[in-house]
Order: C-alpha cells, then sequence, then structure tokens
C-alpha cells in the first residue's frame, strides 16, 4: 500500500522521506545491505517527485546511512565501527577490540621544519626539525583513515628507519626510545574529503569525513606528538560513555 507524505507536516517531503527510512533502520525493517527502492519507485510509493526523491539519498549517502553503486542501486550502509572518543589508545588496539583485523600502509615518513603553528602545538622553537609519518589505516582491509603524525626528530632520531608497515609507531617510540604517550588533547569537525584523499579512502570526492587532530602526552606532560586524521564517516562512528554522578 502506497503511502503519500502530508502537506501539513512542518518538515518538508524530502526530510519525511529520511526520517522514514531512518524508523525502518532503527525497527530492523531495513538492515546492512538492504537495497532501497529506486528514485522513481520511491516518487511513486510516497507521492514526491523524483527530485526529492534523489535529495533524499543524496543527504543519506553524505551522512554515511546508504551506499550508492553505479548500475547497481542504493544499499543500507549502517553497519558502523564504534570508537571510542574518549579514551585514548592506538588504532591497532582500538581495532583488535571491534574483532577486526587492523593493517597499515606506510604513505611517505619525511622530515620537514615545523612552521609556527605545529611548532605551537608541541611547544617548540620555529624551525625546528620534525618527523612527520603519512599512513594509510586499514580495517579487515578496508581503507578507515589517512594519519598524519608530527614528532620532534631530537626524541627519536633516525626513526625514519624504523617505520614499517608492520609495526606501531606508539610501540617503536616506547620499545627504542623509551617514550610512553599516555594522554591526548583531541578535537574533532566534519569536513568533505579531497580528491587525493579520497582515492586512498575508496570513496567519493566531497564525501563527509571526520577530522581529527590530537596533542599527545608522555608521562611528564611534555607534548611529544601532533597528529591528524581524516576518517571515513559512512563506516564509522564516535562514541562515549560518560558517568553523570
Amino acid at each position: 500500500m502506497n503511502e503519500i507524505f502530508s502537506e501539513k507536516e512542518l518538515n518538508p517531503f524530502y526530510k519525511q522521506l529520511k526520517d522514514k527510512i531512518l524508523d525502518d533502520i532503527e525497527n530492523g525493517k531495513l538492515r546492512h545491505g538492504d537495497k532501497l527502492p529506486s528514485e522513481r519507485e520511491l516518487a511513486e510509493q510516497y507521492g514526491i517527485s523524483r527530485m526529492t526523491a534523489r535529495h533524499t539519498l543524496s543527504i543519506l549517502e553524505r551522512e554515511g546511512i546508504v551506499n550508492r553503486r553505479v548500475g547497481a542501486g542504493t544499499f543500507i550502509s549502517n553497519h558502523k565501527i564504534e570508537m571510542d572518543f574518549i579514551t585514548f589508545d592506538s588504532f591497532t588496539n582500538t581495532m583488535l577490540g571491534r574483532g577486526l583485523i587492523p593493517s597499515t600502509r606506510v604513505l611517505s615518513v619525511r622530515k620537514i621544519l615545523a612552521k609556527p603553528n605545529l611548532a605551537n602545538k608541541l611547544k617548540v622553537p620555529s624551525g625546528e626539525e620534525m618527523i612527520a609519518i603519512k599512513r594509510l589505516r586499514m580495517a579487515n582491509e578496508k581503507p578507515i583513515a589517512i594519519e598524519e603524525s608530527f614528532i620532534p626528530v631530537k626524541f627519536c632520531p633516525n626513526i625514519e628507519n624504523l617505520i614499517t608497515d608492520s609495526i606501531s609507531l606508539y610501540q617503536i617510540l616506547e620499545e627504542e626510545y623509551g617514550i610512553v604517550l599516555v594522554k591526548a588533547k583531541q578535537y574533532m569537525h566534519v569536513m568533505f574529503s579531497e580528491e587525493s584523499d579520497s582515492k586512498l579512502l575508496g570513496i567519493r570526492s566531497d564525501s563527509a569525513c571526520i577530522f581529527q587532530e590530537a596533542v599527545a602526552f608522555d608521562r611528564e606532560e611534555r607534548e611529544l606528538e601532533f597528529s591528524t586524521s581524516i576518517t571515513r564517516s559512512d563506516i564509522v562512528k564516535f562514541y562515549t560513555e560518560l558517568n553523570l554522578k
């Protein structure tokens, strides 16, 4: 039986359709991997225009709720990896804790001179020599995030010779340099992926991603690492658990 949306609703038609799809996901009528009707079928079923149906699917895709595959259709993709925003842990440990197989591809390792913004974050003089490590993070061989770490060379001389795909950066810092990072200040916001990052992550250009930056501290409260990451929002969601009393 067709369901016609009401013009008396305060929400526009695209919002009513979006809410209907989200409700169907919440109550189990739609599950991860299920295929949605086509734009034409949605328009006929709900008494809306194809343009409205297309707009709704585009919004759901940008929010990571659906995955639109050329020539195949639109599929529910709400099965996301949960990552704790509060607990400070390595990507490797986080993925293992979710029952996933983590892997890393080192994209570049280079030495740079700290510009004022970076120097300020790590409380070092402008022009300080830094090691910059850029990596692609994966879970079950699927690209998840692009991370870049910046560490003053004086804390980890010759680390560029130790960086490989198969060993954790934090493991190297601890085992080779006696550096244990114990806490971090993190910030996040939504951004849209550029073409080069989109290719690495296997997503469309201008896809919604989660951008994070963090300063990590050692046991002596020294700022040791500044890092940035671009994480796919279609397969990752961040959460936290707070005690109110």
